[in-house]
């Protein structure tokens, strides 16, 4: 029996650990204590609970909803629990670890699972599912290969003539038309994306793609170390009568191709698995491989392999580049004749503080501007400057509670770095947007303390606000 005993403090049971002021329960590990029954529905009152183990034991019955906690690691491994795998466990964005594996779930693996954020450890095997794996699940290390299931919108033939005629067929093609088979122009070249709505195990995808649309997401995955993700730019072309073949308009997002196999030709019999709408957030500490979105290459820390070589950026009409010395100023008369100067959207009482410009501070096209709030503290920092080559080479520090989001703004590649919900940002909140038209970065850093927190969106609109003013 557990000593839970009336007479001692919850820090002081078996199996239970707290933290906080007040104390509240944050851990509960009671693995191999040969408890049975079900596991308390009372469990979602604990809302700061982030680490579950009972594995070990012999509990009956289904998961408890336990969506009101704040889970990052659940292990039941090795209980008698029957029911299907929850559609809650979708929910929980702070979840890393899944361990369900040896026990009697039926039913198909819900599909929002894949797609949490965090997720980096999922087990599953010896039980009884049903269905297929979805796709995001190949960067989460575990048994998905081992489970016996096809993965979800798996196909395994490309289609050279772009016809996509048969069953588990796709093609991607290029502005021209053309039929892509390279893995370099599959990540730089695609505008159609064109697949079969039956995947190679049969089963159906209409109503998925049906309800896809402008600004969705379709991630094409080889390997965990080699996928291209798209942003769908326009309405998808629903099939002829009888032809099965769905058209998406896509535009290349990001991808990860540092695995071998993941240059040269595709080749015709190449099976890849797919999702209609992978996660658009990337925690800091999945990114083990450089990451490429939009100009940016995210990298490591401490990465030291292959990287992709910059390459001058397409030149933009009447933007010449201008050496200029460096310059400093905290009057704004002066700084609005630096280059690129812009006229940010700022909250209320907020207040110009200074500027400079140069290639050792500046940069050398662009500024780099600080502005303090009514009281005079310090509230953001704005960055404008041409980007002359690409991608842009940035190291992702985990700070351990970092995320990295990209996104497409209003047609621009973008990536915004945060705190998850419920925790403090070590850096702040940052919005980075690139026009590729003009071949301009916006950057701005706020204060957590300004920006209420992690609150990412008052960042944003900054950033927003830089290139939709237009300079002065």
């Amino acid at each position: 029996a557990l000593d839970w005993g009336g007479d001692l403090a919850i820090g002081r049971w078996e199996g239970v650990a707290v933290g906080g002021e007040p104390p509240r329960v944050t851990g509960i590990d009671l693995r191999d204590k040969g408890l049975t029954g079900a596991i308390p529905r009372g469990l979602d009152g604990l809302t700061d609970l982030a680490d579950l183990r009972l594995a070990g034991n012999r509990l009956t019955g289904a998961i408890p909803d336990l969506s009101g906690t704040d889970l990052s690691r659940l292990d039941l491994r090795g209980n008698r629990l029957g029911g299907p795998v929850p559609e809650w466990l979708g929910k929980m964005e702070r979840l890393s670890t899944l361990i369900l594996e040896d026990n009697a779930l039926t039913g198909g693996i819900p599909r929002p699972i894949g797609r949490l954020p965090w997720l980096r450890e999922v087990r599953l095997a010896d039980n009884a599912l049903t269905g297929c794996v979805p796709s995001a699940f190949g960067d989460a290390r575990g048994d998905a290969l081992d489970l016996g299931l096809p993965w979800c919108l798996r196909y395994d033939r490309l289609d050279a003539t772009g016809a996509v005629a048969e069953a588990g067929s796709w093609a991607i093609l290029g502005a021209d038309g053309e039929v892509l088979a390279t893995w370099e122009g599959l990540r730089s070249e695609a505008a159609t994306l064109r697949v079969h709505q039956t995947d190679a195990g049969g089963t159906s995808w209409a109503p998925e793609f049906g309800a896809v649309s402008e600004g969705d997401l379709f991630e094409w995955r080889k390997a965990s170390d080699c996928w291209v993700r798209y942003h769908v730019t326009g309405p998808p072309v629903r099939p002829a009568a009888g032809s099965g073949r769905w058209e998406f308009p896509v535009e290349w997002m990001t991808y990860a191709a540092t695995g071998e196999g993941c240059t040269g030709a595709v080749g015709s019999a190449v099976a890849l698995g797919a999702d209609e709408s992978p996660p658009m957030v990337i925690p800091a500490a999945a990114i083990l491989a450089p990451v490429r979105h939009g100009p940016w290459l995210l990298m490591p820390e401490d990465w030291e392999g292959a990287v992709e070589e910059p390459v001058a950026y397409p030149a933009v009409s009447g933007d010449p580049v201008t050496a200029r010395s460096d310059a400093y100023t905290e009057d704004i008369a002066v700084a609005r004749g630096f280059p690129r100067w812009r006229e940010p959207a700022m909250p209320a009482g907020w207040r110009f503080d200074s500027a400079l410009t140069g290639p050792h501070g500046g940069p050398l096209d662009g500024y780099r501007a600080t502005y303090v709030n009514a009281k005079g503290y310090f509230a953001a920092t704005i960055f404008v400057a041409r980007l002359y080559n690409w991608p842009y080479r940035d190291r992702v520090y985990d700070h351990g509670t970092s995320f990295y989001e990209t996104r497409v703004i209003d047609g621009h590649w973008a990536i915004v770095f945060y705190a998850p919900p419920g925790r403090t940002s070590e850096v702040g909140t940052i919005a980075r947007i690139f026009d590729r038209t003009a071949g301009i970065m916006y950057e701005v850093y706020g204060s957590d303390r300004m920006l209420r927190g992690n609150n990412i969106e008052p960042t944003i609109e900054i950033a927003r606000s830089l290139y939709r003013e237009g300079g002065r």
